[in-house]
């Protein structure tokens, strides 16, 4: 395999790698920051999982852009703990995450851990090349967002 080859396969695992260190949230942060930081990180969540939707429903789906999404949300999994700096709350400005986040702390580590525990098994099926464990894995972390979004996030208009 010559270098040319090597840096072109390479190139899409750093930029998952960079991204996965960009995803944490500085305590330092100013609070508007955090929460536009926040938003980004949720709109990049978003637009994977489309792209999961996506690919689970076409008669051939492309897996290394299946692989790709699915190794971002598994990274959200582990990175969204650090989208919630004490302070970036309603009470800062314009967001849709609820005070229970803070208040409730207990309830909102055990939402978030459902993603974390389905996520990984996501990305397994993805890698592993088997739709059908795509889809009902794709299935297991929609219902743990909405659980999530259920309870601490407040409805959009569109919702």
């Amino acid at each position: 395999m010559n270098a040319s080859r090597i840096r072109r396969l390479a190139r899409p695992w750093l930029l998952i790698v960079a991204a996965g260190y960009a995803g944490a949230i500085a305590a330092d942060t100013a609070p508007t920051e955090a929460q536009k930081l926040r938003h980004d990180h949720f709109h990049q969540l978003g637009e994977a999982f489309k792209a999961i939707r996506d690919q689970s429903r076409s008669k051939s789906p492309a897996f290394p852009a299946l692989q790709k999404a699915a190794q971002a949300v598994n990274d959200a999994s582990v990175d969204q703990g650090r989208w919630f700096p004490k302070g970036s709350g309603p009470e800062t400005g314009k967001t849709r995450a609820l005070a229970e986040v803070w208040t409730k702390p207990v309830d909102f580590a055990a939402a978030q851990k459902l993603f974390a525990d389905s996520a990984p098994q996501l990305l397994a099926a993805a890698n592993a090349g088997d739709i059908e464990a795509v889809r009902s894995s794709y299935g297991t972390v929609g219902k743990s967002c909405k659980n999530c979004h259920d309870t601490f996030r407040q409805p959009n208009d569109d919702d």
